[in-house]
């Protein structure tokens, strides 16, 4: 489980990532993000939400029923759990797509990872 201060929760805060951020994606999943600099051109300091990194996610219909859909929501979360200290955005949106639902934990991380670095993201751990 992430911890409350790290959940996205409000649509508002949704729409602000994809209308003002940055994306890249693959076959499993699209990766949303709101870096600090685009932050203050979206004039989301003004709103409040940004205080610390907030992660959401999007699991729609075409990855399967609900019970599907929840599992991978839960297989991303636990991922992003791991990786929430060495983000360096404000604002982050997994949105997976219909293929997510028949990767494993171990596919969907290196997903991510992918993403995460063509998007430059993540900080290395050995700094």
């Amino acid at each position: 489980m992430l911890p409350a201060a790290n959940r996205m929760r409000k649509s508002g805060e949704f729409s602000q990532v994809f209308r003002h951020g940055k994306r890249s994606g693959n076959q499993f999943l699209v990766v949303h993000t709101l870096c600090d600099g685009q932050v203050n051109e979206a004039g989301l300091d003004e709103v409040g939400f940004v205080v610390d990194k907030k992660i959401g996610f999007v699991v729609g219909k075409a990855v399967g029923n609900s019970v599907v859909r929840h599992r991978v929501t839960r297989k991303l979360r636990h991922i992003l759990r791991n990786y929430i200290e060495d983000l360096e955005c404000s604002a982050l949106v997994v949105r997976a797509l219909s293929p997510a639902a028949e990767a494993d934990s171990h596919t969907l991380e290196q997903a991510l990872l992918r993403e995460f670095r063509r998007l430059h993201i993540l900080r290395n751990r050995d700094e």
